[in-house]
């Protein structure tokens, strides 16, 4: 029972570490490879400190031996969520179908800006249009210099028809 209680306390630590770490970083989606480093530092680390511990304080090294394996798990999981986070505190989108087009609205939410691409071919999109966001209560409305679109309650109003209905992607 004692190492199980070890085993708790050391992935508890892990955890608050590596999530403080990963938050502080603010990893984008282009830094994702990092993955196939950072699993593999974290396992050797442990696998050091437990060949230490080996020669000093054996009882010890068993626990930094079962933790390398852990915090790996540890390791990627909060690495891939840190980019979903970065992900959604940027940006989110919309898409929806008409015919044999897919349209696909971007909302960038640091920059208040959106663009809608569309797209015939999978793998390939044009953008064509960019403007403001302005968040207003429940709406959002979508302008440019000659177009006002709203998003409401998952549809959006003013593009080619009366209303559209929208899926809207978690990223």
């Amino acid at each position: 029972m004692k190492i199980l209680t070890r085993i708790v306390v050391l992935t508890i630590l892990d955890f608050l570490i590596i999530w403080f770490w990963v938050k502080q970083m603010d990893p984008d989606p282009s830094v994702s490879i990092g993955i196939l480093l950072l699993v593999p530092l974290v396992i050797v680390i442990n696998l050091v400190i437990a060949l230490i511990l080996f020669f000093t304080k054996r009882q010890f090294a068993k626990l930094f031996l079962i933790n390398s394996i852990i915090s790996a798990f540890l390791m990627h999981f909060l690495f891939s969520e840190g980019i979903n986070r970065h992900q959604r505190d940027r940006l989110e989108s919309w898409e929806f179908k008409m015919q044999d087009t897919t349209y696909n609205i971007i909302h960038w939410k640091l920059e208040n800006a959106f663009s809608i691409s569309e797209s015939t071919n999978p793998g390939s999109s044009t953008v064509f249009l960019d403007g403001k966001f302005i968040e207003k209560g429940k709406e959002y409305h979508l302008t440019t210099d000659s177009t006002n679109f709203i998003i409401k309650n998952g549809f959006l109003f003013g593009f080619r028809n009366d209303s559209i209905k929208l899926t809207k992607f978690e990223r």
